[in-house]
């Protein structure tokens, strides 16, 4: 099977999510925004199947575990975009309500680096389903999905603990940015270095690479868009609740239309007329 030692990755991202997050969500559980509850679980069970999928695949033994989780990731999928559309939706509504200014000063680049992630997260896994039954290809596109989620947990490990990247107050504000560029360039070291050892059969993981490209130029160059500011503003004044049915929609029609493309073609029987 291919991938063998991709637990150590997957539990490695874990760790990050967990030190990333710590003081920002974990730590203050009980009085994080529901938005970030609906991303966070949903993320934090997300990595745990993926984790377990890895675990499960390299063992026959193991194997129903493996397409049990597989098919429960369908049910989770619509769960996972409607946590990404539920802190879009947080930070649409603290842009309208002026409520932060780091959310004042990066909106846009919040805004338009989670969009590309979602059409990310729903490319890899519509075609992680497509391609369920080629081996290579399903577990790259299954494993590039932890690596979209490293990066925010990463960045705030930058604005923690590493020098050029400490935020202690407003005036440091800007570094926040940069910080997310950079993690988001580790990630592509780190898919590089897939790409060395494994050439062709890693290619799912350049085209997680290409949206995480996407991301920095975007994430970069648009921050002060017109667009991104009027989107932001219908976002905060939108209920809620459509906010996170949407990206619900999204996952469930992802999962249902990646399940029925990688089903096996249909074979006509035909009966050959007999001589009389």
């Amino acid at each position: 099977m291919p991938y063998p030692r991709a637990i150590y990755y997957v539990f490695a991202v874990m760790a990050v999510i967990v030190v990333g997050f710590w003081p920002s969500y974990f730590s203050v559980w009980g009085s994080a925004a529901w938005q970030f509850h609906a991303h966070g679980i949903a993320a934090s069970i997300w990595v745990i199947t993926v984790a377990a999928q890895s675990w499960s695949a390299h063992d026959k033994s193991r194997l129903p575990l493996h397409r049990m989780t597989g098919k429960a990731s369908l049910f989770l999928f619509p769960f996972l975009i409607a946590g990404l559309c539920a802190i879009i939706d947080r930070t649409g509504k603290g842009f309208v309500a002026h409520d932060d200014p780091v959310r004042m000063m990066f909106s846009g680049s919040f805004l338009i680096g989670i969009a590309v992630a979602i059409a990310a997260y729903v490319t890899v896994f519509y075609r992680a389903l497509k391609f369920r039954r080629s081996v290579w290809i399903h577990a790259g596109y299954m494993l590039s999905t932890p690596l979209i989620l490293f990066e925010s947990p990463f960045s705030r490990i930058l604005n923690a603990y590493v020098g050029p990247f400490i935020v202690r107050g407003p005036a440091e504000f800007g570094r926040i940015l940069p910080s997310i560029l950079w993690s988001m360039a580790l990630e592509l070291v780190v898919i590089g270095l897939i790409w060395m050892k494994y050439r062709a059969k890693a290619t799912p993981f350049l085209v997680a690479g290409c949206f995480i490209v996407a991301q920095m130029i975007t994430m970069g160059l648009l921050k002060d868009s017109p667009i991104l500011k009027a989107a932001l503003t219908a976002i905060g004044n939108a209920p809620s609740p459509a906010v996170w049915i949407t990206g619900f929609v999204i996952g469930s029609l992802t999962s249902w239309s990646g399940w029925q493309a990688g089903k096996r073609p249909s074979r006509r029987i035909t009966i050959a007329a007999q001589p009389v």
